[in-house]
């Protein structure tokens, strides 16, 4: 127990020399600085005391924090993933999974859209192209028929000229259309001595087409009623 009773006395000696000099280290800074760094010191108490050899510090600049820093663009503080559990990490992953089949399906119904307004646009092109020819059509069907009824006038007036005899010679072997549409075309009094020198049979049968042919329009009217 004798050795630390000894070391005791050494000890409190070294750290009285320590102090003796730092005190005249202090004291020459002290002197070295004069009055006014000490008035500033004075009137700046706030700021730390600046260490003696120690550089000025260097105004802080500021810098501009990222919004992903300092909480975005309300100020707001950013979002940490680590806080997330593992199922609230699982639906943000479904719900970014979900979004893109979402996007992935709105491109696929606009690529639809624009095909079928193409497919409109080619149907009523040929909608279009339809409608002409049907009026070429018309006309040309119009043009025929008058063509036709010119015909049909001519043969009627030709034969009205001829006389019973030779016309229903002629009538004998005409098809029945044919025949039927002249009948129609000519005067009653015309008809009747040409009839009666035709064939028995053909004449008959020639006769009943007539009849029906005229009673066709009285029935298309009461089905019309």
């Amino acid at each position: 127990m004798g050795l630390p009773i000894r070391l005791l006395p050494v000890t409190i000696l070294a750290v009285m020399l320590l102090l003796t000099v730092k005190l005249g280290d202090i004291w020459q800074d002290v002197t070295r600085l004069g009055p006014a760094p000490l008035a500033a010191q004075q009137q700046q108490p706030n700021q730390p005391a600046q260490q003696p050899g120690q550089q000025p510090a260097p105004k802080a600049q500021s810098m501009p924090v990222p919004n992903s820093a300092a909480g975005g663009k309300d100020g707001e503080k950013p979002i940490d993933p680590i806080l997330f559990s593992r199922s609230e990490i699982e639906l943000l992953q479904e719900l970014s999974r979900r979004r893109e089949e979402l996007d992935q399906r709105e491109q696929t119904l606009a690529q639809k859209e624009g095909l079928l307004a193409a497919a409109e646009q080619r149907i009523e092109k040929k909608i279009g192209e339809l409608a002409s020819i049907r009026v070429d059509i018309e006309s040309l069907i119009k043009k025929y028929n008058e063509q036709e009824e010119a015909e049909l006038q001519r043969l009627m007036k030709i034969y009205e000229a001829m006389k019973p005899k030779d016309a229903a010679a002629i009538f004998n072997n005409l098809e029945n259309e044919v025949l039927l549409q002249l009948l129609e075309r000519m005067a009653e009094r015309r008809v009747a001595p040409i009839l009666a020198d035709m064939d028995p049979k053909r004449a008959q049968q020639i006769t009943s087409e007539i009849a029906a042919r005229r009673q066709m329009p009285k029935l298309e009217e009461a089905a019309k009623q």
